[in-house]
């Protein structure tokens, strides 16, 4: 695991932000777990922030700027998803969408990247994309896909900034997952999708917090820039 200090991770109360806490908890890490609703995740600070609220997210790295260690790793886990025909999609769940997970991402990324630059001992930001940001995806809002392949570009954009700092910024691009988020499809989408995964199956949450505790390890020191699919096999980018 890289250097001690905090990990944040925003979207805390849902099913990967969640997952992401009790992961990095269990490595004796201190987690903070941001998020509108209350991260209770045992072990772990929960803080109350709405991620749309640029200032609130920049509070956030500061006070965990100020525990031992410092900030050292912030994971952009916030997000919302809308299941609707693409014809149907509605404004206000477009702005809605790339609010919390486009422009919510942004705010992590600029708030984790200045506090850890001010640190002076680098660190690591890793952002959950998405398969809908890399291929078309029938039945998701249009703003979802958008989204996540703005996070894709977030990514990049902040790995190019952050290296000559020491911070790493990289991205996990699952596909659906069990929990919430699959159970937004009905049964018949769900079957679709297993059949078309060449592992035949939907992932589980531990499927991505293995890949982000490796983003985070000393194992991928030079590594940063990248998006790494949790697919299944059903994107070989």
């Amino acid at each position: 695991m890289t250097a001690p200090g905090v990990v944040v991770v925003t979207g805390a109360a849902g099913d990967m932000g969640s997952a992401l806490c009790r992961a990095f908890a269990a490595d004796g890490r201190r987690v903070f777990g941001a998020d509108i609703r209350r991260c209770t995740v045992d072990g772990v600070t929960a803080v109350e922030v709405d991620v749309t609220d640029r200032a609130a997210v920049f509070a956030l790295a500061e006070q965990a700027a100020t525990e031992a260690g410092g900030l050292a790793v912030w994971i952009n886990a916030a997000g919302l998803v809308r299941t609707v025909p693409t014809r149907d999609a509605g404004e206000d769940d477009w702005h809605r969408l790339i609010a919390v997970n486009l422009t919510g991402t942004w705010h992590g990324c600029s708030a984790a990247l200045e506090t850890m630059i001010s640190g002076g001992k680098g660190g690591v930001i890793v952002n959950v994309g998405s398969l809908s940001g890399q291929v078309g995806y029938p039945g998701l809002h249009p703003a979802y896909g958008a989204s996540k392949a703005g996070v894709h570009q977030l990514t990049r954009t902040y790995a190019m900034e952050g290296a000559r700092h020491g911070v790493r910024v990289n991205a996990v691009a699952p596909s659906v997952l069990e929990g919430s988020m699959g159970d937004t499809f009905s049964d018949e989408q769900k079957a679709r999708l297993i059949r078309a995964n060449p592992m035949k199956r939907l992932g589980g949450m531990d499927d991505v917090t293995g890949v982000v505790r490796f983003l985070c390890s000393d194992e991928a020191a030079y590594m940063t820039g990248a998006t790494l699919p949790v697919n299944g096999g059903s994107f070989m980018p």
